[in-house]
C-alpha cells in the first residue's frame, strides 16, 4: 500500500495516477474536506475562497475533460489588467513590446529595459531575489511598477524574499542563457505558449471533488508519527498503526516537519522555517450600478509604495459572468500578505469597514454591497526561499528509503504545478515512462 497524507491537489493529483496504474492507494485527510486551500462557496453566487484560476495547456485540457469536468473561459471583458500607479489605474502591459510603448515608464526606465534585454544571461541569476534580479537587469521603476505589484498579487510575497529560481523558474531559465536575455524570454514565451487560464463548471473546487471521488480518502484521519519498519513504514492514526511500502507527505511545511523530526530533524526544521503568506480573500457582490467609477477588465494590483490596504482586486464578474445573477457584479480582494501581516489581526467589521473605504475612495462606491465573505488563510501561499533547496537535498536520502514530499512549497505552488508534481511522482513510483503534461 501507498499512503498519501494529504488531500489536497498536489496529493490527490499524485493518489489519482497511482490508482491509475493499478497501486493500493490510501489519502489520510486530517481536515473534513478535500481539496487544501481549494475552496468554493456555491449557490446563486459562485465564490472561490482560495484560487480563482487554473492555467491549463492542452493536454492538461483535455486530461480535465476526460474527467468530466468543463473549461469555463474568461470573457473578453476580463481580459485586461492594470496596476494603481500615483493613485491612478494604468493598464498592465502583457508584455516587452507594449511596456516599452505604453506610458507606466519613464524614457529612462524604457531605455533600461531595453540594455537589460539585450545583456547576456548570468549562470548565478537563479540564485538572486526576485528584487536584485530585477533592480540589476532593468532597474528601481520596474521592480517598483512591474515586479512588486505582480509578486504581491501572485504570491502575496515580498521581491526581496523569493529566490527568483524557486518562485519564477521559467524566468530564471531564461536569465541563464547565454546570449541576450530577451531571446531567453522569447523562449519562455514560446514554450508556454498554449497556456490559458480558465476556471471549471461549478467553481475550482470540482477538481479536488472529482479526484477524491476514485480514491479511498480517510476524512478527519489525521497521520501523527511515522516510524520506518523494514522496507517499508508504520503510520500512527486515530483507528492505530497501519503498514505502507511507500509514503507521500502532502502537506503544509509545518505539519510535514512534524513527523519529518524524529526521522530526520535538519530536514524537519528547514520545512518549519519555510515562510507562508498569511491573506484573507474578501468577495464582495455589489448591484450593477453601485461603483460610480467601475474598474475594467479583470482587476487591478496594488504595489506597495501606493499604501493600499490591498493587495489588489480581481473583478470576477468581468471575466466570468455566470458567477452572480444579472443584475449584480463580483469583486474579490486581497488582505495581508507577507509584508502586512498585521493586518489580519484586524477583526472582519474592520477589514470591511477599511475595504469599502477603498473602493469608495477607487471606484465611487455609492451603495452598501449586497453580501459580503470573508475567508481567512494564516498560511495562505508558501513562499519560495533559499530554503527549498536545501530541502530537495537533505530529502533525498528518505526518498531512496520510500518518503516522498509532494506539496505546494516545493516546486511550483499554482493549481497546474500540483497537479504535474504528482502525476510525476506517481510516473516514478510506478516506473512508467513519460509522464504527459507533468
Amino acid at each position: 500500500m501507498i499512503a498519501v497524507i494529504g488531500a489536497g491537489v498536489s496529493g490527490l493529483s499524485c493518489a489519482w495516477w497511482l490508482r491509475r496504474q493499478g497501486a493500493e492507494v490510501v489519502v489520510y485527510e486530517a481536515d473534513d474536506r478535500v481539496g487544501g486551500k481549494v475552496s468554493t462557496e456555491g449557490g446563486a453566487v459562485l465564490r472561490e475562497e482560495g484560487p480563482h484560476t487554473l492555467l491549463a495547456d492542452e493536454e492538461l485540457l483535455q486530461w480535465l475533460q476526460s474527467l468530466g469536468l468543463s473549461p469555463v473561459w474568461p470573457s473578453q471583458a476580463g481580459a485586461v489588467r492594470h496596476v494603481l500607479l500615483d493613485g491612478c489605474y494604468r493598464r498592465l502591459p502583457e508584455g516587452p513590446l507594449q511596456l516599452l510603448g505604453g506610458n507606466l515608464l519613464s524614457w529612462g526606465g524604457k531605455w533600461k529595459v531595453i540594455r537589460g534585454m539585450l545583456r547576456p544571461g548570468a549562470g548565478s541569476a537563479g540564485l538572486d531575489s526576485v528584487a536584485t534580479f530585477c533592480d540589476s537587469r532593468f532597474g528601481s521603476e520596474v521592480l517598483a511598477k512591474v515586479l512588486d505589484p505582480m509578486v504581491g498579487g501572485v504570491f502575496a510575497g515580498d521581491p526581496q524574499e523569493l529566490r527568483l529560481q524557486e518562485a519564477l523558474p521559467e524566468l530564471a531559465e531564461a536569465a541563464q542563457c547565454r546570449g541576450p536575455f530577451l531571446s531567453g524570454l522569447l523562449k519562455m514565451r514560446k514554450r508556454m505558449e498554449g497556456r490559458r487560464a480558465c476556471t471549471l463548471q461549478g467553481g475550482l473546487q470540482q477538481l479536488p471533488l472529482r479526484l477524491a471521488a476514485e480514491l479511498d480518502v480517510r476524512l478527519n484521519c489525521p497521520v501523527t508519527a511515522l516510524r520506518r519498519e523494514g522496507a517499508g513504514w508504520r503510520l500512527r492514526t486515530a483507528a492505530g498503526w497501519e503498514r505502507a511500502q511507500q509514503v507521500v507527505l502532502a502537506l503544509p511545511a509545518a505539519q510535514a516537519a512534524t513527523l519529518l523530526h524524529p526521522l530526520a530533524p535538519a530536514l524537519a526544521d528547514a520545512c518549519r522555517r519555510i515562510p507562508y503568506a498569511p491573506l484573507a480573500v474578501v468577495s464582495t457582490l455589489l448591484e450593477a450600478d453601485a461603483l460610480e467609477w467601475p474598474l475594467e477588465g479583470g482587476g487591478a494590483l496594488h504595489p506597495e509604495a501606493e499604501g493600499m490596504l490591498t493587495l489588489g482586486h480581481l473583478s470576477v464578474s468581468n471575466s466570468y459572468p455566470h458567477v452572480c445573477p444579472d443584475g449584480t457584479q463580483l469583486l474579490t480582494s486581497f488582505i495581508g500578505g507577507r509584508r502586512h501581516p498585521e493586518r489580519m489581526e484586524l477583526s472582519d467589521a474592520e477589514m470591511l469597514l477599511g475595504l469599502n473605504r477603498e473602493m469608495a475612495e477607487r471606484f465611487g462606491l455609492r451603495a452598501r454591497p449586497v453580501s459580503q465573505r470573508v475567508t481567512r488563510w494564516p498560511a495562505a501561499l508558501p513562499q519560495g526561499t533559499s530554503l527549498q533547496g536545501r530541502v530537495r537535498r537533505m530529502a533525498q536520502p528518505l526518498a531512496g528509503q520510500g518518503l516522498h514530499v509532494c506539496a505546494n512549497w516545493l516546486d511550483g505552488v499554482s493549481l497546474a504545478d500540483c497537479l504535474r508534481k504528482g502525476r510525476r511522482l506517481a510516473a516514478r513510483l510506478g516506473g512508467v515512462g513519460r509522464p504527459g503534461f507533468a
